[in-house]
């Protein structure tokens, strides 16, 4: 538990703490969907291009190729993230489809969707809403990997890089802000106890954890 709460200490959060700060106002202050409309009445091409693309980062996809690559340098870190995509995937997909079931997403909520700009070739869906689930595994990812490297300027890239990818949401109308701000604490969460709870019983320290398949 000390060094569960000594990293959370790292400066290298402190940008995703600001944002959960400011987020929380934004929940509170302001109406559901008016952090997305906003967004839609201010795009631009260069943002279109910008979040069509890097909301990728939030895709399972990403777990594939952090798994072929830790495969290849580390089976311990390929174990960990193992743990952390079967935690991530029950967690959100259980809330999803069975607490929050009927939270619709945008294209469903709003009576005038077909007013709201649109970013082209991007396929927008309507169903199961939150938590975002793009969202928390950019943040599943970006702990994980901080927790690896333990350079506080890297984390502290790796957290506008996840918080990029939960505003992608949002501006490609495909989440609600509450979706991602509660995406992203799953999947910050997720990363610290799956990374400490599997170095905890010493399984980090054991050699032949250490090697990967070209890392010997």
């Amino acid at each position: 538990m000390r060094e569960f709460v000594s990293r959370l200490k790292s400066s290298g959060y402190y940008i995703y703490y600001l944002f959960l700060v400011l987020g929380f106002f934004v929940l509170v202050l302001t109406q559901k969907g008016d952090a997305l409309i906003w967004l839609n009445n201010h795009h631009n091409k260069a943002m279109d291009l910008f979040f069509k693309y890097w909301t990728h980062l939030g895709d399972g996809l990403i777990f594939a190729f952090f798994g072929i690559v830790f495969l290849l340098t580390s089976y311990y870190r390929t174990l960990v993230l193992i743990a952390a995509v079967i935690l991530q995937t029950i967690i959100i997909q259980g809330l999803k489809k069975f607490v929050f079931v009927d939270f619709v997403r945008p294209k469903l909520y709003f009576n005038n969707f077909e007013s709201f700009y649109q970013v082209p070739g991007v396929d927008i869906h309507s169903s199961n809403s939150f938590p975002s689930g793009h969202t928390a595994t950019a943040f599943t990812v970006a702990v994980l990997l901080s927790l690896m490297i333990r350079k506080r300027s890297i984390t502290g890239i790796l957290m506008v890089m996840a918080i990029l990818v939960g505003i992608s949401r949002v501006y490609l109308l495909q989440h609600f802000f509450i979706d991602i701000y509660f995406g992203s604490m799953i999947g910050f969460l997720i990363g610290f106890i799956v990374y400490l709870w599997m170095g905890s019983g010493g399984m980090n320290n054991q050699a032949s954890l250490k090697r990967g398949l070209i890392r010997k």
